[in-house]
């Protein structure tokens, strides 16, 4: 509930109050389970981050570079539509404890350079153009962390068909397909 509270009204104006009503308790019972809106924003990340790990894990099996970033990023768009991924995506860093924003940057640094990684894999076996893995693990990440805003729960497309057009559109490309 903490990180359904966190991702829709935003983690400063998300209060323990409002997280302790919605889970029909009371705020010090609240406190039984956490100290402090830091520690359940932690918590929230902890659970993305293990999803994200997972994701990362099952996405290396697959043969080429470009498949493993394909891979990846269908179930990363499923993560960061749902409440704990919306929550690691939307949070700002300024809102966090150091020690909570230490701990999330480096699984963000983390994502970045395995996502780099297979995008070099991909240059290696062919699968993938020859550009900065800097800039396609930045790029992707761009696009498809927007999902965390626009994304609404009740759309008829699910997140990993829309994550297949889009990945489509930027590893196919935009333009128009030639005439036969």
């Amino acid at each position: 509930m903490a990180a359904r509270m966190f991702s829709r009204h935003g983690f400063r104006q998300a209060t323990l109050e409002d997280i302790a009503q919605s889970l029909d308790m009371t705020r010090p019972a609240l406190y039984h389970y956490a100290r402090s809106k830091d520690e359940l924003l932690a918590e929230c990340a902890a659970i993305a981050d293990a999803e994200l790990s997972a994701a990362l894990e099952d996405a290396r099996s697959a043969p080429t570079g470009r498949a493993q970033l394909h891979s990846f990023f269908l179930r990363y768009a499923e993560i960061v539509t749902d409440d704990f991924g919306r929550c690691f995506v939307l949070t700002d860093g300024s809102e966090m404890t150091p020690a909570v924003w230490a701990r999330m940057r480096a699984s963000q640094l983390h994502l970045g350079r395995a996502i780099a990684a297979m995008a070099r894999q991909g240059m290696r076996d062919g699968s993938v153009a020859a550009r900065d893995p800097v800039d396609i693990s930045l790029a992707l990440f761009g696009i498809f962390n927007g999902m965390a805003r626009w994304y609404r729960p009740r759309s008829r497309r699910k997140p990993a068909a829309l994550a297949a057009d889009m990945l489509a559109a930027v590893m196919d490309g935009i333009g128009v397909a030639a005439k036969r």
